[in-house]
């Protein structure tokens, strides 16, 4: 890996269109860096604006969503970028993994089929090379009897087998970047285990950057190399993903790590973070994460605080009470009795 990165995503901002026209702030002036052939973490609760800074990147946001900042591939502005220049980027230069792999692949079109037109939509060749190339994929994403079963259908293909598949698609043409969204949902942990190699064994052979989207902690700390931490469509914490995790120092990371089962058996609950997110459409003024701190003060509801630097290597932590808090900041909330 260089220090010189990848992707550059510099003050971000995605304003969707509720009902009624109402403002929609999805992502508030999220900032990170993706470095080649690194796996980073982008970790958060639901509606934390993961998923949808990663669709932003790919020009994919959604339609009649206003973007503003920067969002450099390469040396490339994307935003502003014209639809062609985004169309000829995605799938050769960035990719997506989705959420839903079901959704993602046409029930009407063979898997193999699909893996066709994704390389020949990038590259010329012909379909007969284009098929072997297909297969091929298949073969390194796990598939068993790939030459057989690149001529079946998705609804042939179990759960797994499908996010194998869709896995193939995005990296057939193997792209510098791959958004890896929620890639181990509704998997069994087998299953989980397996897709995650796929992806290490994809980083190592090609040097592809993955960023993989979660909210499974577990995950990001076996997997990543640096992790971001987001809530409410802002940077919380970001940094090595070991560090992050095993000695948070922002309330918000600490208070999903001490969510995690712990591995030995206790009599106690397992602590909570109150309240819920706040509603995009109307964020608070200072902190959003502020409502719901037990460690909150004054400053924390009337400023919102920017990223700063903890003296550690590449960590950065967006907190007013930074200096003032335990570090690392390993009880943040108390458990509670059962």
């Amino acid at each position: 890996m260089t220090d010189r990165p990848l992707l550059a995503v510099r003050d971000l901002r995605v304003t969707l269109r509720g009902r009624g026209g109402t403002p929609v702030h999805a992502v508030r002036g999220l900032s990170f860096d993706v470095r080649p052939g690194e796996v980073l973490g982008l970790v958060g609760e639901s509606g934390a604006g993961k998923s949808i800074t990663a669709h932003t990147v790919l020009g994919m946001a959604p339609h009649g969503a206003t973007v503003g900042g920067s969002v450099d591939l390469d040396g490339r502005e994307l935003v502003g970028a014209s639809p062609a220049v985004l169309r000829s980027l995605r799938g050769r230069r960035m990719a997506l993994i989705p959420q839903n792999a079901l959704s993602a692949l046409s029930p009407v079109h063979t898997v193999g089929g699909q893996l066709v037109r994704a390389l020949r939509s990038n590259r010329r060749m012909s379909r007969a090379r284009a098929w072997r190339l297909a297969v091929e994929a298949l073969d390194r994403a796990g598939i068993p009897d790939a030459a057989r079963r690149a001529r079946a259908h998705p609804h042939e293909f179990s759960g797994g087998m499908r996010q194998r598949a869709v896995i193939a698609m995005a990296t057939v043409n193997e792209p510098d970047l791959v958004f890896a969204d929620e890639p181990t949902t509704a998997l069994d942990p087998v299953m989980q285990a397996r897709v995650l190699d796929r992806l290490r064994e994809l980083r190592e052979r090609t040097g592809t950057a993955i960023v993989l989207i979660t909210h499974d902690l577990g995950v990001v700390g076996g997997y990543a190399d640096r992790t971001v931490v987001v809530y409410a469509g802002r940077h919380v914490e970001s940094g090595p993903a070991v560090p992050v995790l095993t000695a948070p120092r922002a309330p918000y990371t600490a208070g999903l790590v001490a969510s995690l089962p712990p591995l030995e058996a206790t009599d106690r609950r397992l602590p909570t973070i109150e309240g819920a997110p706040s509603a995009p459409e109307s964020p608070p003024g200072g902190c959003a994460f502020a409502p719901r701190c037990p460690h909150a003060r004054e400053v924390c509801r009337t400023e919102e605080p920017a990223p700063l630097p903890t003296g550690e290597p590449g960590r950065l932590v967006s907190c007013h009470r930074l200096t003032d808090l335990p570090d690392p900041l390993t009880h943040p909330f108390a458990p509670t009795p059962r």
